[in-house]
């Protein structure tokens, strides 16, 4: 019986405790979510703002100013087909009071966002048919909804291709493309291996050189003709073109305007920067004696036209050489003059307003010299020769020196000369120890 009763009292005691110890922790929990003056729990963050011990209104009030700061100073960018379009901040919404409720209720601690729908239709209407089609817009929103969530410092940038729903290969298009004729007899079967396939990406530069190895052997005729047709393919793309060569003379193969020129041993180089939000690759191939380049990718919303404006031929100057071995009366044409060429290359984008230009190069040409040999003075004065070259002499002035050094040494007199200008301003040859 004492037994039985022991036992009651022993029960008796630990039921007791147990209960005083589930109020006293119920009681503990319970103060953090009770209505008036309740607490959100310790080390509660949500989109970096740290809310732990906040009341209900402190941290709806420190969240709400947060995701205004945000509204404010941060934006967010779509790229699609050659444009960036930024999002006004006002179509999201923020439940700032839902989000707190929720954390203080549940360990969920994830800020609450919603997107308005006309965002959607209004980047739809951006988009060409095939981007509109194939666009996933559920993950494209879900995206911006769980990064706008962070209120993260930096801009939200997205490529719209990047939501493709099936290959996106399937979108790709050529953005631009030049041919060039191959000269006779040169093979471009290695630079096409080179170089054929070669990517280019969002923000990178493609480099000509760097694909060269320096202790290669290339004809260098085929390098500068593929170097050209890259050239008017990047310009036709709307490829910024960061380096640049021209030949001293311009190669038949080229179109004024159009032509590149690379030398891998004096570092002469072509590099092209690629500006849009996509990945492009070259292509490269020969058919019917010309080579066909072309950047392949996502297209773009910008049709790009080169334009060669305000085309001037520079006539060449003449240079008078004298010799003894002349007859009296006549002349010898030691080289024929070439007219030299400069113009001024743009690149209009036409679906921008009409009139916008964007200045590419200024190339130029200089012209080759004309070069006669004359009679000696002793034999015949200038006076008696004019008559026949009175045109050419016109144009033999200004740098004249420096071209009768270039081309004096074609001469057949060996005899010392040195040079004189006469009363017409005309630079002339003439030997050593006699005066004009």
């Amino acid at each position: 019986m004492r037994q039985s009763l022991n036992f009651k009292l022993i029960s008796l005691v630990v039921a007791v405790g147990m209960s005083m110890f589930l109020f006293t922790m119920g009681s503990s929990a319970a103060i953090q979510y009770v209505t008036n003056g309740e607490h959100l729990p310790e080390n509660t963050v949500i989109a970096s703002v740290n809310l732990s011990k906040k009341s209900k209104e402190e941290a709806v009030q420190l969240l709400s100013e947060k995701v205004q700061n945000w509204k404010d100073n941060h934006s967010v960018v779509v790229r699609l087909d050659g444009k960036e379009l930024t999002v006004d901040p006002e179509m999201f919404q923020f439940d700032v009071i839902g989000t707190v409720e929720q954390a203080m209720n549940t360990s969920k601690r994830d800020l609450q966002v919603t997107i308005d729908d006309s965002y959607v239709t209004d980047l739809r209407s951006h988009m060409n048919d095939s981007l509109a089609t194939e666009f996933y817009q559920e993950q494209f929103i879900e995206t911006v909804k769980r990064d706008a969530a962070q209120l993260i410092e930096s801009p939200l940038e997205y490529v719209a291709y990047e939501f493709v729903k099936g290959n996106t290969a399937s979108l790709y298009e050529s953005i631009g493309e030049h041919k060039v004729i191959v000269p006779h007899e040169t093979s471009m079967d290695r630079s096409v291996k080179l170089f054929d396939g070669e990517e280019l990406e969002n923000g990178a530069v493609f480099s000509f050189n760097r694909l060269l190895n320096n202790d290669g052997v290339y004809d260098e005729v085929s390098l500068d003709v593929l170097a050209s047709a890259i050239y008017g393919a990047s310009l036709n793309a709307g490829m910024i073109i960061q380096e640049r060569h021209i030949s001293h003379r311009l190669p038949e193969y080229a179109r004024i305007g159009m032509e590149a020129n690379v030398d891998l041993n004096q570092g002469q180089d072509l590099k092209v920067y690629n500006p849009f939000s996509g990945d492009y690759q070259l292509s490269v191939s020969v058919e019917e004696g010309s080579v066909d380049v072309q950047w392949i990718g996502y297209p773009t919303t910008s049709d790009f036209h080169v334009q060669v404006l305000d085309r001037e031929e520079i006539p060449p100057k003449t240079i008078i050489q004298y010799s003894s071995l002349v007859n009296k009366g006549t002349f010898n044409l030691l080289q024929e003059g070439v007219n030299g060429e400069v113009v001024l290359v743009y690149r209009v984008d036409r679906s921008l307003p009409e009139g916008v230009q964007e200045f590419i190069s200024e190339d130029y040409y200089p012209p080759i010299a004309r070069v006669e040999e004359h009679p000696s003075v002793d034999d015949e004065s200038p006076t008696e020769n004019s008559g026949s070259d009175t045109g050419d002499r016109s144009s033999n002035t200004g740098n004249a020196i420096n071209d009768t050094d270039e081309y004096d040494t074609g001469g057949n007199s060996s005899d010392p000369k040195s040079i004189h200008r006469d009363e017409d301003g005309i630079w002339e040859v003439v030997p050593e120890g006699e005066s004009k």
